[in-house]
């Protein structure tokens, strides 16, 4: 009877494993000392982890380089802070540093506790949602990241996706610049209210094109000097569009300033330096890394390399020398 019992809970761990491992996503689960014990083919190939590398090894060590915790003190891993505080997550927003890129990659983490017949625990599960396979994950990514922003975010958020709707590059671009803006504002070390504010900014800052006529947006090929010139009305527009919505006060004055440059080329006013918002500063560097790195209808992507060298030369002349220190080193801080 007992080889019947062990053969039957063995099929049943078989079964399992074989469930886990065809889920679209990263799985990780680690024992209550925080030593790896699974992780699915989605982990091997989403993020280049080798089981045969990572399994019994501490999950710091293993994926995190040895630290827990990042130079604000916060954990690195929501699955490392739920075995180590019992503390579960639902869709909580992580960026992961994947072999593949050395930016970080969004996703949505479910983590639980994994509990024995009498309440001790055993370890605890990590589940990850990539969001850029989903615009709905996306869009809940968004939200949960401003929860507390405004009861009517969803409806800046819609409005925002209308403008991509229109502009086939702004479609994800928005996501994109308000994830880079937040995390170097976050590396510059401003206070959490500035880092969502930052998030925020890049969310709304292109709703000005809600006024730029379709085949301006769209042109496979250089803007003549009049086209250029209505894309440049952008900023103002966007301002006054936000300038509405009471919430978004204090947002204005950065939309508007996005696009100046930090020699006083820019536009719409032509200010520099410190006379642009630093939020502004931010964005100029976040949006400019995201155009370099997508395609775009007149050309293809600028490799990860030549996109990082041309913020370097344009650091002084069109872009903030600290905001852009400031990216370069969120990046060496995913560095496996």
């Amino acid at each position: 009877m007992g080889d019947v019992v062990a053969a039957g809970a063995l099929l049943s761990a078989q079964l399992a494993v074989q469930v886990l491992d065809v889920l679209p996503g990263p799985l990780f689960v680690v024992g209550p000392d925080g030593r790896l014990i699974y992780v699915n083919r989605a982990a091997e190939a989403d993020l280049g982890v080798r089981r045969e590398k990572v399994l019994g090894r501490f999950l710091a060590d293993a994926l995190y380089g040895g630290e827990k915790f990042d130079f604000r003190g916060r954990y690195r891993s929501a699955l490392l802070e739920t075995v180590e505080t019992g503390r579960e997550f639902s869709l909580r927003t992580v960026e992961v540093k994947t072999i593949f890129n050395r930016l970080p990659k969004t996703y949505l983490v479910d983590t639980f506790v994994l509990a024995g017949p009498d309440g001790k625990m055993l370890g605890a599960c990590a589940a990850y949602h990539d969001v850029s396979r989903d615009r709905r994950l996306l869009k809940q990514a968004v939200i949960s990241r401003l929860a507390s922003a405004s009861e009517h975010f969803e409806t800046i958020y819609a409005f925002a996706e209308a403008i991509g709707a229109r502009d086939l590059y702004t479609m994800g671009h928005s996501e994109k610049v308000a994830e880079y803006a937040r995390l170097i504002a976050d590396q510059l070390g401003l206070d959490d209210s500035e880092v969502d504010r930052a998030y925020l900014c890049g969310i709304v800052h292109d709703v000005g094109k809600i006024g730029v006529p379709e085949d301006i947006l769209n042109k496979p090929g250089p803007l003549s000097p009049d086209e250029f010139a209505q894309i440049t009305h952008h900023p103002d527009m966007g301002a006054t569009i936000l300038s509405h919505i009471s919430w978004l006060e204090d947002v204005v004055p950065v939309i508007m300033a996005h696009h100046e440059r930090y020699d006083g080329k820019g536009y719409p006013r032509g200010l520099q330096g410190e006379e642009i918002p630093l939020l502004s500063r931010i964005l100029a560097v976040a949006d400019a890394f995201d155009a370099m790195t997508s395609d775009r209808s007149y050309r293809k992507a600028l490799p990860l390399k030549t996109a990082l060298d041309e913020l370097r030369r344009g650091a002084g002349c069109q872009f903030d020398p600290r905001v852009v220190d400031a990216f370069l080193s969120m990046l060496d801080n995913y560095e496996n």
